[in-house]
């Protein structure tokens, strides 16, 4: 019993030793039964395999660091392509800009120099995207969440609830007081020439001149647009802004007859907002011409209170 026991032992110790050889080759061996398997080289920049186009986000993935990057940066050096110009590095916001962007590689006035926070930095004694956007905030050591904290577009100093706040930070604030191109009359009840001038080529004669004589220097809807967004949660009315139907159509040219108001239609024939609101302040408009209805009444409505009822007829 003994032998068998010891047979068996030996036998399993041979067994073993040969699956361990087949695992373990000496350095000056190679197995010719299976590759050998190389590990791979993790590169420390990456970039997705699909194209990047304007569209793609590159930020705060991780993923597209060679999109700016030579090489992984480090204290002092951020290895960034382009020669560090930034209208390369974002030219993605520079080709689908969806409004105005801020002139950027200009050197700012002495009195901004002055203004400006001494974290708002720049390039080469010029603007830079860097100076108002931290844009390296994501390649620092934190979490992504941190890296937002100063919101989307990580603004220095930010987040901010009103972006004015961070133009302010440079720009004098007296000098941007809103304007108001509805008020149009100053203190002696004379028109405000320059007021006109915001949506007119030329000052209108009042006394002579019908919609149809004015010169606008441009649509009617994006003149409105530039300060009242017709998706702006307090007017109805971005619906408004299409082509009347033939019925809706008779019964505007009717109200102008009944009522003795004008509700001008665009170039186009569309609704616009001035079609329903005048835009003027009461007094440019002489009193009794069709142009003078509803200035300066609630809303600015041509026909004060009941103009929704008589157009859809309620």
């Amino acid at each position: 019993m003994r032998r068998f026991v010891v047979s068996i032992i030996i036998i399993l110790g041979g067994f073993s030793y040969s699956c361990y050889q087949k695992d373990i080759m000496p350095p000056d061996q190679t197995d010719q039964r299976r590759p050998v398997q190389q590990r791979p080289v993790q590169q420390s920049l990456k970039v997705e395999s699909d194209a990047v186009t304007d569209d793609t986000n590159v930020h705060y993935t991780g993923k597209y660091c060679i999109v700016c990057h030579e090489q992984t940066p480090r204290e002092g050096n951020k290895f960034l392509k382009y020669g560090d110009d930034y209208k390369q590095l974002c030219r993605c916001h520079y080709r689908k800009a969806s409004r105005d962007i801020h002139p950027a590689d200009i050197e700012p006035p002495k009195e901004f120099k002055k203004r400006m926070p001494n974290d708002f930095p720049l390039r080469n004694g010029k603007i830079a995207c860097i100076t108002c956007h931290d844009v390296f905030a994501q390649c620092r050591d934190s979490k992504t969440k941190d890296a937002l904290t100063s919101g989307p577009n990580f603004l220095r100093g930010g987040p901010y609830r009103k972006l004015t706040t961070l133009c302010f930070k440079c720009h004098d604030k007296t000098k941007f007081e809103k304007f108001n191109p509805h008020k149009q009359l100053d203190e002696k009840k004379e028109i405000i020439a320059l007021k006109c001038l915001y949506c007119h080529k030329k000052v209108p004669d009042v006394k002579k001149e019908e919609f149809k004589d004015v010169a606008l220097i441009g649509g009617l809807s994006p003149l409105c647009l530039r300060c009242h967004h017709k998706e702006d949660k307090t007017t109805l009315h971005a619906r408004h802004l299409r082509k009347p139907s033939e019925k809706v159509l008779a019964r505007i040219k009717q109200m102008e007859i009944e009522f003795g108001i004008v509700l001008p239609l665009d170039d186009d024939g569309k609704i616009t907002c001035a079609t329903c609101h005048n835009p003027h302040e009461k007094g440019v408009i002489p009193a009794g011409r069709p142009g003078e209805k509803g200035a300066d009444e609630i809303h600015r409505q041509r026909l004060p209170g009941n103009i929704c009822t008589q157009c859809h007829q309620m």
